[in-house]
């Protein structure tokens, strides 16, 4: 089973149920084929292999999250493992055995949260439309006050700006988490839908 890692206010977004789609940037170099018949898109390295995605349709993947083995006699018991996602405490420089764990490593017997994949497509980032956004984990939130009010876009718990339209909203997020100018590179990417599992 995959892990798929997110950062710490997406990762609540996803838990709460706020967000159910998520874009993996393609790196590897390929020719986009597009089927007419079906509209799906396939990709093709130079070489003639195809790219794969990493979640497949109907696959269950675990949420990685920073981890700590509150005991170190314990290692296999998930009972006593501690989540910094949750609030756990630990004070690196006093102890010696207790260390956040990089969520890179986290096992799947540690995972606490499963999403299973309902949908993947490859599209151009900048083709994100406004709904999916919001499926992002973009909020709408609103200011109210004399004489207008008005609709902003934001990340909750996120520091980003707060923007009039939700693909504003999510371009500032995602040079956030991949870099400045990613937005305006404009990469394919995978398009993964979700729900999230027991």
């Amino acid at each position: 089973m995959n892990g798929i890692m997110f950062t710490e206010p997406l990762f609540n977004a996803v838990i709460k149920g706020r967000k159910t789609q998520t874009r993996r940037i393609i790196k590897a170099e390929f020719t986009a084929i597009h089927n007419e018949n079906t509209s799906v898109m396939q990709l093709k390295t130079k070489d003639g292999k195809y790219i794969n995605p990493r979640y497949k349709f109907g696959s269950t993947a675990y949420l990685q999250e920073p981890f700590v083995r509150k005991f170190a006699h314990h290692r296999d018991d998930s009972s006593m493992i501690g989540y910094k996602y949750d609030g756990y405490e630990i004070d690196e420089k006093y102890s010696l055995d207790l260390k956040w764990r990089n969520k890179l490593f986290m096992p799947a017997k540690y995972a606490r949260y499963f999403i299973e994949i309902t949908g993947v497509k490859v599209e151009r980032l900048q083709n994100i439309s406004d709904e999916d956004c919001l499926r992002e984990g973009i909020s709408q939130e609103w200011w109210v006050g004399e004489p207008w009010s008005a609709a902003f876009y934001v990340v909750r718990d996120m520091s980003c700006e707060f923007s009039k339209t939700p693909q504003d909203a999510y371009a500032a997020l995602i040079d956030k988490i991949n870099g400045k100018g990613t937005w305006d590179r404009n990469p394919y990417v995978w398009v993964y839908d979700f729900k999230l599992t027991k």
